[in-house]
């Protein structure tokens, strides 16, 4: 292992339902301790809602992926609960004006002190200004 990373949810996404960038953010979670926001949880699920209802991917495989992924978030993640994060998180997006949601892992970055993995460019941008970031593109 190499340290600790943060990982947004574009990331812990891609590595389950097939992108471009999921073979990077696979390759990086593979030899990290990974950490996370519980917010995750929610944000992988409406990714694969999406696959479903914009991009007609089959139920069932959308499903299992999802569960899959589920249980990398809570079997291999330090997962931090994003109520903890918030009054941070709230200064970090309104410092940076990023949304709140994104600033909870920049948050977590912070409190951790742990660079911050992302394949979102606004995030990336105001991450690392404050701490070590990684675009993933």
């Amino acid at each position: 292992m190499h340290g600790s990373l943060v990982l947004d949810s574009s990331i812990i996404a891609a590595i389950f339902f097939p992108e471009k960038i999921s073979g990077k953010s696979l390759a990086i979670a593979e030899c990290h301790d990974c950490i996370t926001v519980d917010l995750a949880y929610t944000e992988v699920a409406n990714v694969a809602w999406k696959r479903i209802s914009h991009n007609g991917q089959d139920t069932a495989t959308v499903k299992n992926l999802l569960d899959e992924c589920m249980a990398f978030i809570r079997e291999t993640c330090q997962v931090l609960p994003a109520q903890d994060l918030i009054p941070s998180a709230y200064d970090l997006a309104c410092s940076h004006r990023i949304t709140v949601y994104d600033a909870l892992f920049l948050a977590a970055a912070v409190q951790c002190t742990s660079p911050l993995v992302t394949a979102d460019k606004k995030l990336h941008h105001a991450a690392k200004e404050i701490v070590k970031a990684e675009l993933i593109t």
